[in-house]
């Protein structure tokens, strides 16, 4: 019993240090425990000590890849790294590319689940988090995006994969949240959605366009 409790409390404490490198959000390593722990099925748990060895290499990957994230971004390759953005899109594309690199695709899918139930959770218990449906969305598509890119070339050097990210989102074959140049988020008609509107709302007016589109 005490070792099924171990491996519990150490896939938590996984996911934990995961969406901690992936979340720009600011709070205690115990309220994030607790947001993990409560947003994860009980199959999901169960499912996540069966497989936690993967988990664990997870969270080394997810660090890899937001280090990568913060100097790509540092290097002038995008122009805002806010959510709904190019950059969050490649985020999510090379974050699945480089699990399914290392954990294969049905194991870097789950987690990808399991993170976007833990965002939905976070938008239901705490007020204007940032999360909403047009994000899950997003995201959920982006995931995919990454782990075709992995299931048809491979694993690949670093440069010759930030490239094949680059020439989808450029194509227009990833999602971003439709924005004006100001970033704010924008209705099918091209009003301006005010922040306190879509962050207290899970389904609201926000959309998604493929990546290459500007308004």
């Amino acid at each position: 019993m005490f070792k099924r409790v171990q491996k519990c409390v150490i896939l938590v404490f996984s996911f934990v240090l995961i969406f901690q490198s992936l979340t720009l959000e600011a709070q205690s390593d115990k309220s994030l425990f607790e947001k993990v722990n409560r947003s994860m099925s009980f199959q999901d748990k169960v499912w996540a000590v069966q497989n936690i060895k993967s988990v664990k290499k997870a969270l080394s990957i997810s660090d890899r890849v937001m280090n990568t994230m913060d100097s790509l971004y540092k290097s002038g390759l995008f122009e805002t790294n806010v959510e709904g953005s190019r950059y969050d899109a490649f985020r999510h594309v090379f974050w699945m590319y480089s699990l399914a690199c290392e954990i294969g695709i049905p194991k870097s899918r789950r987690i990808g689940l399991i993170y976007e139930n833990y965002n939905q959770y976070v938008f239901e218990t705490t007020p204007l988090s940032g999360y909403d449906f047009a994000g899950r969305e997003m995201d959920e598509y982006n995931n995919e995006v990454g782990l075709n890119l992995f299931s048809r070339m491979g694993k690949q050097e670093n440069s010759i994969v930030f490239d094949s990210i680059s020439s989808l989102i450029s194509k227009g074959c990833a999602k971003i949240i439709a924005k004006d140049k100001s970033q704010r988020s924008l209705d099918r008609e091209g009003r301006v959605i005010c922040d306190s509107v879509w962050k207290s709302q899970w389904n609201n007016d926000r959309y998604l366009i493929n990546s290459n589109v500007e308004l």
